[in-house]
């Protein structure tokens, strides 16, 4: 299939999910299992030595197979696909999209230039998310009708705050490895089937041993550093298609991104239970993938002043 034709069938598909419509239950098993088998620590070992073999300017499809599979319905194909790539993970890499363009997800615009990023690790008993790698990408901006005219190899659209852009000219921008430890260091973890207590995230205690960390990260530090150090832990609950649950001291869920002309915000909310009562302190915010500032927890509004 091209690449227009999944960017097609991408679009037929969310039309279709915005009406109400859904893949069968025995698909979405389908989906969960092939996304499952692609964050084994096996298949992430298979891709790490083509990861290193990326350098800046090459197309990551140059390297990495980011892979689009049919869902069989009934034995019948649909407009429905499932991107399921070694070690690749979907959730954080733009999805559906990001794998089709090849963009990953949308980080921040900065004049012409799109970037965006794709986060590769692999699942401690399919139920936690261990990242290792973010290969960060970046592409020109171009007009809907440039993009339409002329057929460009390296040329897709992305969503950013509910807004299509269009570009041409993808590339990698450059590799990363992460903090977080490696498959031959594993130590246990979350294991499937045990029981979650958000509540035991969420004490004063844990607050304030939080706090002392949220007040130590500086201005530009990296998300995913960032994330390393309030030692958050990413949980699944549908072997790796979505990341619901994020967990770490103090962290009370609800984070919320905003695009602005000046950059693209993300907050996460700090604080504790005070019986079945939420007690927000903090807001930590992200500007473009980076920390951007520490400020006390406040309505929507009150938080915005600080997106500069």
């Amino acid at each position: 299939m091209s690449n227009r034709n999944i960017l097609r069938s991408i679009g037929l598909v969310s039309a279709m999910s915005l009406l109400g419509y859904a893949v069968t239950s025995a698909a979405q098993d389908l989906r969960q299992q092939m996304t499952a088998d692609s964050l084994t620590v096996a298949a992430y070992e298979r891709v790490v030595p083509r990861l290193l073999e990326l350098r800046a300017g090459d197309r990551i499809d140059s390297k990495i197979d980011l892979n689009l599979h049919p869902i069989l319905d009934r034995g019948k194909k649909t407009d429905a696909v499932v991107a399921a790539s070694d070690g690749w993970v979907g959730a954080l890499s733009g999805g559906t999209l990001g794998a089709a363009t090849g963009f990953g997800r949308f980080v921040e615009q900065a004049g012409d230039a799109l970037l965006g990023e794709h986060v590769f690790g692999y699942l401690l008993e399919r139920s936690m998310l261990v990242p290792q790698y973010v290969v960060a990408t970046q592409a020109t901006v171009i007009s809907q009708d440039e993009f339409k005219g002329k057929k460009h190899d390296a040329g897709g659209f992305v969503f950013a705050g509910g807004t299509r852009l269009y570009f041409k000219d993808l590339s990698v921008r450059g590799i990363r490895k992460l903090k977080f430890k490696g498959p031959d260091k594993l130590e246990g973890g979350y294991k499937k089937g045990e029981p979650i207590s958000v509540r035991s995230f969420a004490t004063i205690e844990r607050f304030k041993e939080a706090e002392k960390t949220l007040k130590s990260l500086t201005p530009d530090t990296d998300f995913w550093d960032a994330l390393f150090a309030l030692k958050m832990a990413i949980v699944t609950f549908d072997s790796g298609v979505t990341f619901k649950a994020w967990l770490a001291d103090g962290y009370l869920g609800e984070a919320w991104q905003k695009l602005t002309p000046r950059g693209n915000f993300e907050v996460f909310r700090f604080g504790y239970l005070e019986g079945d009562q939420e007690i927000p302190r903090l807001a930590l915010i992200f500007k473009n993938r980076r920390v951007h500032s520490l400020v006390p927890h406040g309505t929507r509004e009150e938080v915005e002043q600080n997106f500069d």
